[in-house]
Formats: C-alpha cells, sequence, structure tokens
C-alpha cells in the first residue's frame, strides 16, 4: 500500500509537469509562442514570478519560531547543495569529460526540484509517518510543509546567486578561449548579440529571487509587518494577495518554456542534440549518485544525534532524491542560451526517470527508519 501510495504521488507530479510542458509545445507548433516569446517569458520569471512566490510562500509559512526550531534542517540543506556541486565538478572531470558542458553538469547535479514531488511525496506519506512519529496526521503535514518552503527559499536564493555566476563565468571563458559551439547554438544571431550585451551590463551577485528572501526576512523580524501581510488587512490586499497572484505564474511558465524547446529540439531540428549517453550520465547524477550519498548523510546524522526528526531527514533525504530542478532552464535561457536545448533534455529524462528512481529510494528510507 504504501508503495502504491509513493508511485501514485511521484506519477501525478511528474504527469503533471509533462502536462503543462505539452501545451507549451503545442503553442509552439501552433505559432503563439516562439524563441523570443520564452526568452521575454524567463526574464519575467527571474524578476517577477519567481521573486513573489518566494516572498509570499515564505511568509505564509514560517514564523520565527519555526525557523529556529529548523536550523539543523537549513544547515543540513546547504551541505546538500555543496555535495551536489562537489559531485557536478567530480563527475565531469573524471567521467562525463564534457568541457563544453561543465556548467551545466554542475548545476544540474547541485539544484534539486524542492516543491512539487515533495509536497506530492509529503501528502502521500503523512498518515505512515504519523503512525512512525506517533504524532498527529495535522502536525506531521505542517511540518512537512514548512521545511519544503524554508529549501525551497533557501536553494532558489543560492541557485540564481552561484548559478548566474557559474554560467557567467563558462560563458566569458569560452568566449575568451573562442570556443566553437555551433552544435548547441539555438538562437538567432541577433538574439545572441542582444543576450551577451545583457549579460555584460548585469554581472552581480545580486538578483531578484535573493533579494526577496531577503525581504521576506525583514518583515518576518520586523514586528507586525509578517501579521499584517498574512492577515486580513490593507496591506493584505493591497501588496500580498496581488503578489501572491502573480507567484502562481512561475511553475506554468517555466514547464511552458520547457515544453517548447523541446518541441524545437525534436520537431524543428532547430539544433543538433547531444549524446544520448551525456544525459544520461548527467541526470545519473542526481538520481543515482547522490541518493546514495543523501542515504549516507542521513544516516550519519541520526547516528551522532545532530539530527533525529524522522520528518526533517525525509525532507532532506527527498531533497538528495530528486531530479533536477526546472528553473535551471531559465538560467540557461538567461545566461547561456546555446546549452539551453541540452538542460531541456536533460529535464525530460531526469523527470521520467525519477518514475522508477524515487519509489525505490523512498520505500528503502521507509525501510530503514521503520526498523529502528
Amino acid at each position: 500500500m504504501i508503495f502504491i501510495n509513493i508511485i501514485r504521488a511521484v506519477v501525478s507530479a511528474t504527469f503533471g509537469v509533462l502536462a503543462i510542458a505539452g501545451s507549451g509545445a503545442i503553442l509552439t507548433h501552433t505559432k503563439v509562442m516562439n524563441k523570443q516569446f520564452t526568452t521575454t517569458l524567463s526574464s519575467l520569471v527571474e524578476r517577477l514570478f519567481l521573486p513573489s512566490l518566494i516572498f509570499t510562500n515564505f511568509l505564509k509559512a514560517v514564523t520565527i519560531s519555526s525557523l529556529i526550531t529548523l536550523i539543523p534542517s537549513i544547515i543540513t540543506t546547504f551541505c546538500c547543495l555543496f555535495f551536489g556541486y562537489c559531485i557536478g565538478l567530480f563527475s565531469n572531470k573524471y567521467w562525463i569529460k564534457e568541457k563544453k558542458l561543465n556548467s551545466i553538469v554542475i548545476l544540474s547535479s547541485a539544484n534539486p526540484h524542492t516543491t512539487n514531488i515533495q509536497l506530492q511525496l509529503s501528502y502521500g506519506l503523512t498518515t505512515y509517518l504519523s503512525k512512525m512519529t506517533q504524532q498527529p496526521e495535522k502536525q506531521i503535514e505542517v511540518k512537512l510543509v514548512t521545511i519544503i518552503i524554508i529549501q525551497t527559499v533557501i536553494v532558489n536564493a543560492l541557485r540564481w546567486s552561484i548559478g548566474k555566476t557559474i554560467l557567467e563565468q563558462h560563458e566569458s571563458d569560452q568566449n575568451q578561449a573562442e570556443i566553437e559551439l555551433s552544435d548547441l547554438r539555438i538562437a538567432l544571431p541577433e538574439q545572441q548579440t542582444q543576450n551577451k550585451n545583457e549579460t555584460k551590463g548585469e554581472k552581480s551577485f545580486w538578483n531578484m529571487p535573493l533579494l526577496s528572501v531577503l525581504a521576506s526576512l525583514c518583515c518576518l523580524v520586523l514586528y507586525p509587518i509578517q501579521d499584517e501581510l498574512i492577515n486580513d488587512t490593507f496591506l493584505h490586499s493591497a501588496i500580498f494577495l496581488p503578489l501572491q497572484t502573480i507567484s502562481k505564474a512561475t511553475t506554468p511558465s517555466v514547464l511552458m518554456i520547457l515544453g517548447s524547446n523541446l518541441y524545437l529540439i525534436y520537431f524543428n531540428n532547430s539544433s543538433q542534440q547531444e549524446k544520448t549517453s551525456t544525459i544520461i550520465q548527467i541526470v545519473a547524477n542526481r538520481l543515482i549518485l547522490l541518493p546514495f550519498l543523501g542515504l549516507a548523510t542521513i544516516l550519519l546524522l541520526d547516528k551522532l544525534s545532530i539530527m533525529t526528526d524522522i520528518c526533517q531527514l525525509f525532507i532532506l533525504f527527498i531533497t538528495f532524491c530528486t531530479p533536477s530542478a526546472i528553473n535551471i532552464l531559465v538560467m540557461a535561457k538567461q545566461y547561456q542560451q546555446n546549452a539551453e536545448d541540452v538542460v531541456s533534455l536533460i529535464l525530460l529524462y531526469g523527470y521520467i526517470g525519477c518514475i522508477i528512481t524515487m519509489p525505490i529510494w523512498m520505500i528503502v528510507y521507509l525501510a530503514i527508519f521503520q526498523s529502528t
């Protein structure tokens, strides 16, 4: 029964991803969407939709007390991201060996999907985790959602700041070395020139997702701003609700960009595809190597009594097991357009592959902690 619940949760989340991406492919086929439109849409995601999502979700789900309680989970999330970057660097140096894809291998390995799949699995396994911890189901559900929201905020803040730097540096190194990437270029010449000019003017550690995190923390600390924003007040109606409405466009926008790119790759012959074996090796970093490392990590944390909360360990382990974050496609589209088709294929293979790998890893986790 548990195995069926896990499969149902993973398949439903994955099917939702592919269904929305399919709408992007259809709109591209009917000429409603094109490369210029998806580039503009990705810019909106980075500068408006995603910051609104981070700000509203954080203030709605997190309090000072819950933030302090989950400090161990926050620290271990940083470790998860660090391990991902190390796996990306190590794998591309020793067995993938694709210098032109170095930044993409690193970002694909280091950036986990942190919301939809985690929420689906959490809702699907709340009853089971409640029995394991002997805590009320509602309490378990609230705890799981809070942990996921905090992880999402942390990951997004680091993802955009560090990921943007890595992509821009890689692009700069390629230009300096005059490396030819004609097999990956799918943007028009004038679009490439425009993107390079924009990149030169935007090189900075600061970005809108990171600023939204800082704004959220300020509202959390400065009493009573959080209460005024989330409760039925003037600020709630004038600021919070409009931002919450805007935030809902984040996931559909990114998935439609993904669907549009996949359509152009497979049906428009706009570019040559990267070797399937290379894509599979990159995907394997997140779906196979990192889960092994994650399992060792949570067992060590539990054994040393650094983190013994089953719910926190559960979410941490899911973070090690999920496929690459869809938002890396937006980063590639903004800061390294000649790699966006590769990222699209990595995401497609990753989300299909996780239908098989995620249930296996979840069963392993539950089997280990049920017996302890």
